[in-house]
């Protein structure tokens, strides 16, 4: 059975599912079989998927009773299996999250993101699944990073140290099948890698 990571958030801009399509390529080109799993009701991992072939990864789409099935099963053909969760609060949220070995909750660092997170982080608390918190769309002069961070460490989150700016590549590329993976290394290809390598240490502790 391999790893299973879902990417939660019910404040939507948050960059969810940009982070989620960016570390599935960083995890592929790292040799990972890797599995998608579209569970948001706007389909945007499933469209951006459909553009492009890309060989050691597979996409599904999933959605009520057969969430939970849907997701054990791309698990067992794949080394790991991210999961695109539906913003809002529901049994398919909860489902999701129950089956996860980690949840990731990315987070732009403004006040109403920050408040969307703590409601998250109970959830995946309730479902006894361990999350982290992941600072998304950091606006290039900080904005708001110190206030974010302290009322996420008072709230009792836990944060991973990468981040990931607000760069136009991360978007640009998806509307072509792409991701700002491809080409040269850039400052936003060294942010998903320094996260990307950051969370396989954090799952081979959480599941060692």
């Amino acid at each position: 059975m391999g790893l299973i990571v879902s990417f939660a958030q019910q404040k939507g801009g948050a960059g969810k599912t940009t982070l989620l399509i960016h570390l599935a390529e960083a995890w592929r080109q790292q040799g990972r079989k890797v599995g998608v799993i579209d569970l948001d009701p706007q389909r945007t991992l499933s469209s951006w998927w459909g553009l492009a072939e890309r060989e050691g990864m597979a996409c599904a789409e999933s959605a009520g009773w057969r969430a939970g099935s849907d997701i054990k099963q791309m698990a067992r053909d794949c080394d790991i299996t991210l999961v695109d969760c539906p913003g809002n609060a529901s049994n398919l949220l909860e489902s999701a999250l129950r089956e996860s070995d980690l949840v990731l909750v990315p987070c732009q660092p403004t006040g109403p993101d920050v408040w969307a997170t703590g409601a998250l982080l109970k959830m995946a608390k309730s479902e006894k699944t361990p999350a982290r918190v992941v600072l998304n769309r950091v606006p290039p002069r900080g904005g708001t990073v110190a206030e974010s961070l302290a009322t996420l460490k008072a709230e009792g989150a836990e944060l991973l140290k990468g981040r990931v700016g607000n760069r136009i590549a991360f978007s640009s590329h998806l509307m072509g099948g792409g991701t700002a993976l491809t080409g040269r290394k850039t400052r936003a290809s060294e942010e998903i890698d320094s996260l990307r390598k950051e969370l396989d240490r954090l799952l081979k502790k959480l599941t060692a």
